[in-house]
């Protein structure tokens, strides 16, 4: 038996009572008659996958125990499942020392944007990208400045004049998203070295968001921890990983950052104490330990589906010849939509999804003035969900 037949991802789980912001949120985020046509979510980055056994059996033990009380610094259990899940995926031998448990990658993101920069400075990024990259700067009074990819009309690519003229004089830190979300991008050692080099030129952190790094799939393709690149870069960067995205824990609030630097590991660490609402939850530390020790094998089977799932959405999207086209993705479990040729602004195009064919995707705005007339969908569910929701487009662009 193979990987990819161990394992059940073709059931439907049904999670519209289980209080799930990707099922329940049609009345708080929708117009009254977006919410009646009852659309298929395929928006929020969350899988409708059952995590692996191993996973809720450690839950389940967690739970009986019956005592759920303030949890003590991270085992070394748990540190080794983080790091060794890093040195056996990706052959990079991070010390237990450097990793520091969060809440999550939003988390962490949050934390070191308040702990390296000041109100007023500015905050590099690279649009379209995900939503919280820009949100977040702002939202803690910074300002964003963007180094924009460049769209081919197939592929997004990393231009190194673009990235390094968008630096201003007030510019602490650079957020990369590796691999980059929403475009499916996995940044070549290459680009990712000429990204880190420019930063250090110019005195810029770089906050590495590795959330994705085990949905790597293209020919060829691999992913690079930023940090893994050379000792300067490590020292001048912060890593945050979770096992919610592979593992399907959102939840269960824990992520981690790995930071090289002791002097930036303390600061880290006073700003978490300052905001004490970021601590992880003990729960979680136990979900992420057995799912950084006993499911690899899962993982590699969910990839595998996943990555079907990518296939055949793309080629059934793309043979409609309607106007819509789903990009050649090399990573992730979300696909890039490109809708530019049915002529819509935004709002009526996203109206025009949800109440015509009836699937609710993330509308392509959220990631930035480039992603006017693109949509995401996220394909990380059973490939009867895949199937109904192209049907359902289908029909709709009749």
């Amino acid at each position: 038996m193979t990987p990819d037949t161990m394992f059940d991802f073709d059931t439907v789980v049904d999670r519209k009572q289980s209080n799930s912001l990707k099922w329940r949120s049609q009345a708080e985020m929708l117009t009254a008659e977006q919410a009646a046509a009852d659309p298929l979510p395929m928006w929020v980055a969350d899988m409708d996958f059952r995590s692996p056994l191993a996973v809720v059996d450690a839950l389940k033990e967690a739970v009986s125990h019956g005592v759920y009380g303030y949890p003590a610094r991270p085992t070394s259990g748990y540190l080794n499942a983080v790091t060794g899940w890093q040195r056996r995926r990706f052959g990079w031998d991070v010390p237990n020392d450097w990793v520091v448990p969060i809440a999550s990658v939003i988390a962490a993101l949050k934390t070191i944007v308040l702990a390296f920069s000041r109100p007023g400075d500015s905050v590099l990024i690279q649009p379209p990208v995900y939503v919280h990259f820009n949100h977040d700067v702002v939202i803690n009074g910074r300002h964003v400045v963007n180094a924009p990819l460049h769209y081919d009309g197939s592929r997004y690519r990393f231009d190194a004049k673009v990235f390094e003229e968008a630096i201003r004089d007030d510019t602490k830190i650079f957020i990369l998203s590796n691999p980059h979300n929403p475009t499916g991008n996995v940044w070549s050692k290459e680009d990712l070295f000429a990204m880190g080099e420019i930063c250090l030129r110019h005195g810029v952190l770089v906050i590495a968001d590795e959330i994705h790094c085990d949905f790597v799939f293209g020919q060829g393709k691999q992913h690079t921890p930023f940090a893994s690149l050379d000792p300067r870069f490590a020292l001048n960067s912060v890593t945050c990983t979770s096992a919610s995205k592979t593992f399907n824990l959102a939840g269960l609030q824990c992520g981690n950052m790995f930071v090289a630097d002791k002097v930036k590991r303390a600061e880290i660490l006073r700003t978490i104490e300052r905001n004490y609402n970021t601590q992880v939850n003990v729960l979680g530390m136990v979900a992420t330990e057995a799912a950084f020790t006993h499911g690899g094998s899962w993982a590699d089977a969910m990839l595998a589906y996943v990555v079907a799932n990518q296939r055949h959405f793309a080629q059934r999207i793309n043979n409609l010849d309607k106007g819509i086209k789903v990009l050649e993705m090399d990573s992730l479990y979300l696909a890039w939509m490109d809708f530019r040729a049915l002529g819509m602004p935004a709002e009526e195009l996203e109206d025009f999804m949800l109440t015509k064919c009836r699937v609710w995707l993330d509308r392509g705005p959220k990631f930035g003035l480039e992603g006017h007339g693109f949509m995401r969908a996220n394909l990380g569910c059973s490939r009867s969900l895949v199937d109904q929701a192209v049907d359902s487009i289908a029909s709709a662009l009749k």
